[in-house]
């Protein structure tokens, strides 16, 4: 396990805000303004990671400390405030080779196949501090976390953490399942490492890594399963809440309406909703049809919806 752990390690990285008043390189190690990150790909020109944004508030400056300790200055290439991610990117001709020969692009693995009982290694700073390595089993891998457009598969594991804790979730294999984040995690949870599902970001990792937007419409919704549609309800996505100031609340959906259809797909389930939203383009327009419950029943309704983006 801790050799998985150390070669894993070499794609974990910090990554800093830097204020204009504030020398980071006296910063204790608890008290910095920081979070892990993960090498994505080397694009031939950037090194790109993909990190949590919480750090960007009243940063003037982003700097990446490499698994050798080596540390350069970064740019955001793209964000998402949706979940609170960016990937960060590094000049390639700005490291240097021996650092070069130390780091590598994590293995992404499927969180889809993670189990109750799988050993795992956290990495990152889960703890509250950089570099720190921990070991554990999953606790739990069927929580899911309601979000814009969609939800996400939770990790939970029986590791200790920090309430800000953030950093990966690595198999036997060495490769990535999850993307701690303890921002998410309920009162009851908060002391035990938890983070999204690899599986369900790797799309939002990949539209980021070509500095495309992700795609939003501001909607929250559940599935409306057999027992649900027994009770006169339509099949597809029920509305439950409307973000403010969000492209579906633009259009006119309200909490209560049910998806049925959106951009020409059967809305089945929340999942195929969320698959659908994720081959958008933000700017584009698309067709949302649904049915809302009228004085005499449910009665068809439809919206033209301009995809927007939370950056």
């Amino acid at each position: 396990m801790n050799d998985v752990a150390t070669e894993a390690g070499k794609s974990v990285v910090e990554i800093i805000g830097v204020s204009g008043e504030q020398d980071w390189t006296d910063e204790s190690y608890d008290n910095k303004n920081s979070v892990s990150g993960l090498i994505i790909a080397d694009n031939g020109q950037e090194l790109l990671v993909y990190g949590k944004t919480s750090i960007l508030k009243d940063a003037k400056e982003i700097h990446i400390r490499f698994s050798d300790g080596n540390t350069e200055q970064a740019s955001v290439k793209k964000k998402d405030e949706s979940l609170g991610f960016a990937i960060y990117a590094v000049s390639g001709s700005s490291i240097e080779q021996s650092t070069w020969t130390q780091i590598s692009n994590a293995k992404l693995g499927s969180s889809n196949s993670v189990q109750k009982g799988d050993a795992v290694a956290v990495l990152g700073k889960p703890f509250g501090y950089a570099g720190a390595v921990g070991f554990g089993t999953i606790a739990n891998s069927r929580n899911e976390l309601d979000a814009d457009d969609g939800s996400y598969q939770l990790l939970c594991t029986d590791i200790g953490a920090a309430e800000d804790g953030t950093g990966v979730i690595v198999n036997l294999s060495g490769e990535v399942v999850g993307i701690i984040d303890q921002s998410i995690s309920d009162n009851s949870s908060k002391r035990l490492v938890t983070g999204y599902g690899i599986s369900g970001l790797k799309s939002e990792i990949e539209l980021l890594s070509n500095g495309q937007a992700v795609p939003y419409v501001g909607i929250r919704g559940l599935d409306v399963t057999a027992e649900i549609e027994a009770q006169g309800i339509p099949n597809g996505v029920y509305v439950q809440t409307v973000e403010p100031d969000s492209p579906a609340m633009a259009a006119g959906i309200q909490s209560g309406d049910i998806i049925t259809e959106a951009a020409g797909k059967k809305i089945s389930s929340l999942a195929v909703y969320q698959s659908v939203m994720r081959d958008q383009k933000s700017g584009s327009k698309i067709r949302l049809k649904g049915q809302r419950q009228g004085s005499g029943g449910y009665v068809d309704i439809s919206f033209d919806v301009t995809v927007g983006s939370k950056e």
